[in-house]
């Protein structure tokens, strides 16, 4: 059995699967959905695939696997992850995954192949899945404090951004810029300098992501805008609003509590290194 390539009416296809048990599948919901987007705005996107085995049942259970560039998303309907575990076997691990939010339900199966494979695993994280209906982001009151202003973030912020994320590696600069690009974010920022002081981006399975307010300028609520602003965002347009926070952060767990999101799963991430100590550096730009 093969691995075969899908196309945006595949994806869209497969997306409509995901729908049934909300919001249960909501992140390969959401990751399917802003695939299809990514395409259709930008056919030649480089190092963006999905696939599927070349299977009736594989098909019929929704399986499929996302390679972002260095990131692996992946999903299957069903119980049995049979397929799903052979699917995997036949990916190139030889420059390594960074497994990103993982639905607790698919973990054992892709530890099971990074054991069988004989891959070193540089870290694992483990985490809360957040959600909350649109419906209620959409009650959100946001109130900018004074001296300040609220606006998407530009390409040009994604390099600060990126020199202040906690998982800064060679290529996240690029994830930045395209998730800017693609998809919603907010900014906060000072209305003399016109500096960018708090931020969050919406990552390409439909997360609250990349969230940070600057060491200057923390303990003054500008988390706490900063998700309600974007929450309402994306509800206003039309979706459903998903979070993840570290098991650990109780700072941030206590935030989304306050604002009323509700846990729905564990998820994980798995830092896969590259097969036999092997090394590989993305090219500038991508």
């Amino acid at each position: 059995m093969k691995l075969q390539t899908i196309e945006v009416q595949g994806l869209r296809q497969l997306q409509a699967l995901y729908s049934r048990e909300w919001p249960k599948y909501i992140q390969e919901f959401y990751s399917l959905k802003n695939m299809i987007s990514f395409l259709k705005r930008d056919p030649e996107m480089k190092h963006l695939k999905a696939y599927t085995l070349q299977d009736k049942q594989a098909q019929e259970l929704g399986l499929y696997l996302i390679v972002d560039r260095y990131q692996l998303l992946l999903g299957c309907l069903g119980e049995s992850f049979a397929l799903l575990k052979q699917a995997l076997h036949l990916l190139d691990w030889s420059k390594g995954f960074l497994c990103t939010t993982m639905p607790n339900r698919y973990i054992e199966t892709v530890l099971q192949v990074v054991k069988e494979q004989q891959l070193p695993i540089e870290f694992q994280l483990d985490d809360f899945m957040l959600h909350m209906p649109a419906k209620q982001a959409l009650q959100f009151h946001i109130d900018c404090p004074k001296g300040f202003y609220l606006k998407s973030l530009a390409e040009q912020d994604a390099h600060l951004i990126d020199r202040e994320w906690t998982y800064s590696q060679e290529g996240s600069l690029y994830f930045m810029q395209r998730q800017i690009r693609m998809c919603h974010s907010m900014g906060l920022y000072d209305e003399e300098t016109h500096e960018l002081v708090a931020w969050c981006i919406r990552t390409q399975d439909g997360l609250l992501g990349a969230l940070q307010v600057r060491q200057t300028h923390k303990r003054r609520g500008f988390g706490n805008l900063i998700v309600r602003a974007l929450a309402r965002r994306i509800a206003e347009s039309g979706d459903d609003v998903t979070a993840e926070v570290t098991v650990t952060n109780t700072a941030s767990l206590d935030l989304f509590n306050k604002l009323g999101f509700q846990r729905i799963d564990y998820c994980h991430w798995l830092s896969i290194l590259p097969a036999n100590g092997s090394s590989f550096s993305w090219p500038k730009g991508e």
